[in-house]
């Protein structure tokens, strides 16, 4: 078998070194053009790798707070926050925020649910009640109002609607506004008790002003006329002042009628009546 010898090597190669392009390509001293500079920094303390551990801690908690809404409300997961959507060390992600304020909602209504269940609810009148049934006669304690027809400006009106009520029964003539102002202002302490002046005839002028007029009701009271003035001497009603009758819901006079001067006090008085 004949072989052919390999050919000579150069004068600076012994045929065991890398060849004239090798040294071109692969330089054994000096940096490689193709590969860039790498700055690496490391750290003399741990302190400053703060910002670098207070971001993954922000990523970390928004990761849970969103898989923990998405346990709440199936179908608002989202999708991972890239690098854009990372949190800096200074400022909170806004879906963080938002997905905060809705978990101390849920958390507010869940606390209030107990609360509503276990709270009384307040009794409801389905209406009026019924007149009371009595054998007291009318117009005395106990007893009911005989049902009279009152006139208005706008219609006519039973007296046996007019409960729970403050009657007062104005003389034909006097200057009651004083009387009706303090009459109408301890009315209106504390729980209300709908007040309504009466006078006799069923056209009196004095009533509209004593109805309106800011020194007497001032809009606190509504007027009516008695057009026969026969609930005024059913009761015997005084003619130179104002007569109270004090109505419970159902009818009933509570307490004996009594006349009204300025500078009375009705807080006693008026506590014996039932508005409900």
């Amino acid at each position: 078998m004949h072989l052919t010898p390999p050919p000579p090597a150069s004068g600076d190669d012994d045929g065991n070194g890398p060849s004239h392009d090798d040294h071109r390509s692969h330089p054994r001293n000096g940096p490689r053009d193709d590969i860039p500079p790498i700055n690496i920094k490391i750290p003399d303390d741990i302190s400053e790798l703060a910002e670098d551990v207070a971001i993954y801690h922000a990523e970390l908690r928004s990761r849970q707070r969103r898989e923990l809404l998405s346990k709440i409300v199936p179908g608002l997961r989202r999708m991972p926050a890239g690098p854009a959507d990372r949190p800096s060390a200074r400022s909170r992600p806004v879906p963080g925020v938002i997905i905060t304020v809705l978990l101390i909602i849920i958390s507010a209504l869940g606390a209030m649910v107990p609360l509503i269940l276990t709270h009384p609810r307040p009794v409801t009148s389905n209406g009026p009640l019924p007149l009371a049934s009595t054998t007291a006669r009318p117009g005395t304690v106990g007893g009911l109002l005989p049902d009279l027809p009152l006139s208005a400006t706008r219609g006519s009106r039973a007296t046996t609607d007019l409960r729970p009520a403050l009657i007062v029964l104005l003389p034909g003539s006097c200057d009651c506004a004083r009387a009706v102002h303090e009459i109408v202002g301890q009315a209106n302490e504390g729980i209300p008790v709908p007040t309504y002046l009466v006078t006799p005839g069923a056209d009196n002028p004095l009533l509209n002003d004593l109805t309106r007029s800011p020194a007497a009701a001032g809009g606190l009271a509504v007027g009516y006329g008695d057009p026969d003035g026969s609930l005024a001497r059913l009761v015997n009603a005084d003619p130179q002042r104002p007569t109270l009758l004090l109505i419970a819901a159902d009818g009933r006079l509570v307490q004996p009628p009594r006349g009204f001067a300025p500078g009375d006090r009705l807080e006693g008085w008026l506590s014996a009546v039932p508005l409900r």
